[in-house]
């Protein structure tokens, strides 16, 4: 099975239904076991929320102080960088990322997430980049009929966050991903995203 996985009949978003939310309950799937987890560019917290409610310990960062919600069971909000996370090395259980990469200097965010997980800690980052070459925008009009069969029996929801367009190819994002994170796992998937999968290795102890 690919790092994607099995979608849910029953979908726990189908209420509050956008291209990241589909895919929460399979991040949630990944982090898994990992109880201490840091959610990078939050937003309004609704997938620190998510993990919350299956029992980790979240806290969540975003550089918008307007979009940050109040704490709530298991979860802490604070303001904070990508580029320039407020923890020391080796704080955290797992690392998330959901549309954030192309908010910000993408290497500078690779390097700072990675210190702060631990060894044997399990990055996942879900993202999206730019149609530039023809097979990336073929690609993406396969996306939209199974965008429109996704969101049957749904109900369409955007929270009020900050959206960018992605600058990087997919082909570049891809790379980039690879060159910071050696031997991640990285996947297409529908919605006009990507998921990457990182584990840091329990022998390294400084990255």
């Amino acid at each position: 099975m690919g790092i994607v996985g099995n979608m849910h009949k029953a979908h726990p978003f189908a209420d509050r239904w956008n291209h990241n939310t589909r895919w929460y309950p399979r991040i949630g799937e990944i982090v898994s076991g990992h109880q201490v987890v840091l959610d990078v560019g939050c937003g309004d917290g609704t997938l620190a929320g998510h993990l919350a409610s299956l029992g980790h310990q979240v806290i969540g960062v975003d550089r918008d102080s307007t979009i940050l919600p109040p704490d709530a069971p298991n979860t802490h909000f604070m303001l904070g960088d990508a580029v320039s996370l407020p923890f020391e090395n080796d704080s955290f259980d797992a690392v998330t990322a959901v549309m954030m990469l192309h908010h910000t200097h993408q290497e500078l965010a690779l390097v700072e997430m990675r210190r702060v997980l631990k060894p044997g800690g399990v990055m996942v980052i879900c993202g999206t980049a730019r149609d530039r070459a023809p097979s990336e925008m073929l690609r993406s009009l396969a996306d939209v009929p199974e965008n429109l069969i996704s969101r049957v029996g749904t109900t369409a929801w955007e929270p009020g966050t900050v959206k960018l367009d992605a600058t990087q190819s997919w082909r570049q994002t891809r790379a980039t991903i690879f060159e910071m994170l050696p031997g991640a796992r990285w996947e297409r998937i529908p919605g006009w995203r990507y998921l990457a999968v990182w584990q840091r290795p329990d022998t390294d102890q400084r990255c």
